[in-house]
């Protein structure tokens, strides 16, 4: 059998991995079954096998995946001189942009860590990554005069990273959720934050 090009590889690895997310956000992680995911991915069980040998190395292959796109959304954020512009397009990208069954699998992924070590470790490595990375945003904003928070950064990262907890959580839960409607009231609490610098050129131009 010819050996798959690195290329090949990749869009194999990813296809498993779209396929379990949406059989996750489904069915649950319980009720999914690693042949439900060959079905879902068209793939063999021993193709399965040979990238991810459990369920829980899916569970941080997605987180893996998710963190590496989100990173690379944060790391082309940075240098703008209206943060909270910034943090409301970082917030459309990375949350209210992505399909709802995103939303539903954070869910399902937290509910699971909460009884599982594996999936508890990996789901720790993604918040930390993320929340280093927000903080480098927020410390890069300190360094270039654009805010000028009152309250400690490490206190700003845990309040911004609850908020992103709450808004996959509405958007999970509700059907209904209105996020075009709330979202000019999270950011007004983003700006009493991290207090926005008015730099002179605004000020000149008012």
């Amino acid at each position: 059998m010819p050996k798959l090009s690195d290329e090949k590889q990749a869009q194999r690895r990813a296809r498993i991995l779209d396929g379990a997310e949406r059989c996750f956000a489904r069915d649950g992680f319980h009720r999914t079954t690693m042949q439900a995911i060959c079905k879902e991915a068209g793939i063999s069980a021993g193709a399965l096998y040979l990238y991810f040998p459990s369920k829980e190395a899916l569970i941080e292959g997605l987180t893996e995946r998710d963190r590496e796109q989100i990173q690379a959304q944060f790391a082309a954020a940075t240098g703008g001189r209206d943060f909270v512009a910034t943090v409301g397009a970082l917030v459309t990208q990375c949350i209210l942009g992505q399909p709802p069954h995103k939303a539903i699998l954070c869910i399902e992924i937290g509910a699971e860590a909460t009884r599982n070590p594996a999936i508890a470790q990996a789901m720790s490595r993604f918040d930390h990554s993320i929340r280093a990375s927000l903080r480098a945003l927020l410390e890069q904003a300190v360094r270039d005069g654009v805010i000028a928070p009152l309250v400690p950064l490490d206190d700003v990262v845990v309040a911004l990273a609850l908020m992103g907890d709450g808004l996959f959580w509405r958007r999970a839960v509700d059907p209904q959720f209105d996020a075009p409607r709330a979202m000019p009231h999270i950011l007004t609490m983003v700006a009493a934050l991290v207090r926005p610098v008015v730099s002179p050129d605004t000020e000149s131009a008012r």
